[in-house]
């Protein structure tokens, strides 16, 4: 392509250069790449200028002049013109699909998973971007980001209408939001499910953490909105969103609602008013979390225009969620594994499954090494004050000691729980613990890590799944 059928407004004296790549990684760097000069934690891609040109790149895109031997376009942000290169490389593929955004800390790949259906149901062909995969048609690829970078997402986009695919549903991260990954995308709804603390290590406080998902409701990002009432941040979005938007909720008044809540180890149903019309929802994983997921989704379908009967049986069709309250039975007790990775996931999940737990509530969880550290007592706190015994191990503790994770998480355990909890930095070995204590009635909960296929340790992704491990430790008699 032509320089200037990718930036509109690079001088005309470089117009007409050719450009057969977009790079932001300098050692990597070809013959003929535009490259992008990107501000990272770590780096900053200005200081590698220079042997990005010695590499042969036809020009550098930066932020300020740097030392290069090459044609330099100065942009008052790299990332956003990153972002804006991509999808014209790929010839915009987002504009030839209906596009559906889903930002909030916890929530967004089960909506992602029954927005899908939904759509399915409305006659759609499908594209799912998120935590779990990406998938489309007969396509199903392991995810290494929640939010793809920009030329790996437009490049998804483009395979999926070259295979048919008419609508996409993504999960939308903070981090992604911040760094402009998805500039240029205007997603025909965006949701909104909750705000509550994570990835301080990244953002440094709530305020802009908060600010980051803001961004996915503006006119520039999203033509509707569906936002959660009973949130905090959701009013406030509700208050200052100029976006056409249904919100969302049980306890405050909102334009699609749930009551009659009832739940059992098979699901849950309740009645769903949709902007005055009713039906009654079934969906096959439990608890009060799961209602607001649903009631999102069928937020953002109802506001592009999908009928009640698809909604409905849209949410019904939905029996599993890789990593997401997946049950694990046995003659004497259940597993329940999850991806529960907050204090507000944890609180949210152990609450549901006493609502229909027999007896006992055993939770095993780690917190993930170099990440928000502030989080990790708060976890300690959730998981200690509502389950019956609590087993602190690993998760990703990658360059931490895991040890000294534990006793962050530790440090939040009250006083009068902590005889409750035991602490096993391997995370097989308190698994197994977990089983051993279980008895008869009793509920594992396996949280944090969920569908991952990874645990990365000092720097390397061991293979490993909690489920896998769990039915492969039923099998051989509760031993590894």
């Amino acid at each position: 392509m032509r320089l200037k059928e990718l930036l509109k407004n690079c001088p005309q004296t470089w117009g007409e250069l050719s450009i057969n790549d977009l790079c932001h990684d300098a050692a990597s760097v070809q013959k003929g790449n535009l490259f992008f000069c990107l501000r990272g934690v770590r780096h900053d891609g200005h200081d590698f200028a220079a042997v990005a040109a010695n590499n042969g790149c036809a020009a550098v895109v930066c932020e300020h002049a740097v030392q290069a031997d090459c044609p330099q376009i100065v942009v008052p942000n790299a990332r956003e013109a990153f972002a804006l290169c991509a999808a014209a490389f790929f010839g915009h593929p987002s504009r030839r699909l209906k596009m559906f955004g889903i930002t909030g800390t916890n929530g967004k790949t089960t909506t992602s998973y029954i927005l899908a259906e939904i759509l399915r149901e409305a006659g759609e062909k499908v594209g799912l971007i998120g935590t779990n995969c990406i998938r489309y048609g007969d396509v199903c690829e392991a995810a290494t980001l929640t939010t793809p970078d920009p030329m790996q997402l437009h490049g998804t986009l483009k395979r999926m209408c070259d295979a048919g695919v008419t609508a996409a549903v993504m999960e939308v991260s903070a981090h992604a939001l911040a760094l402009d990954k998805t500039a240029g995308i205007v997603f025909d709804a965006a949701g909104f499910t909750n705000l509550s603390q994570d990835h301080l290590d990244f953002f440094g406080d709530m305020q802009s953490y908060a600010a980051a998902k803001q961004k996915l409701f503006s006119s520039a990002a999203a033509k509707c909105a569906a936002v959660n009432a009973d949130d905090p941040f959701g009013q406030k979005l509700l208050a200052l969103n100029a976006l056409p938007t249904l919100s969302y909720g049980t306890d405050n008044p909102a334009d699609v609602f749930g009551i009659d809540l009832r739940m059992s180890a098979e699901g849950l149903r309740y009645i769903i008013n949709l902007k005055d019309d009713i039906g009654e929802v079934r969906f096959a994983l439990p608890g009060r979390f799961n209602m607001y997921n649903t009631l999102c989704a069928a937020a953002m379908a109802k506001a592009v225009g999908v009928n009640l009967p698809e909604i409905l049986q849209g949410i019904k069709s939905v029996k599993r969620v890789d990593g997401r309250f997946n049950v694990i039975n046995t003659a004497k007790f259940s597993v329940i594994v999850d991806f529960a990775h907050t204090d507000d996931g944890l609180k949210n999940i152990i609450t549901s499954v006493r609502e229909f737990a027999p007896a006992r509530i055993l939770t095993v969880f780690g917190c993930g090494g170099n990440r928000d550290k502030s989080k990790r007592a708060a976890m300690g706190r959730a998981a200690a004050e509502t389950s019956d015994v609590t087993v602190l191990t690993s998760d990703n503790p990658r360059d931490e000691d895991p040890d000294a994770i534990i006793q962050d998480a530790f440090m939040g355990v009250p006083a009068h729980k902590a005889h409750t909890v035991y602490t096993q930095p391997d995370r097989k070995k308190a698994i197994e613990l977990a089983l051993s204590m279980a008895q008869e009635g009793d509920i594992v909960l396996i949280a944090g890590k969920g569908a991952e296929r990874y645990q990365e340790i000092r720097g390397v992704k061991y293979a490993y799944n909690d489920e896998q491990y769990v039915l492969e430790l039923l099998q051989n008699g509760g031993k590894a």
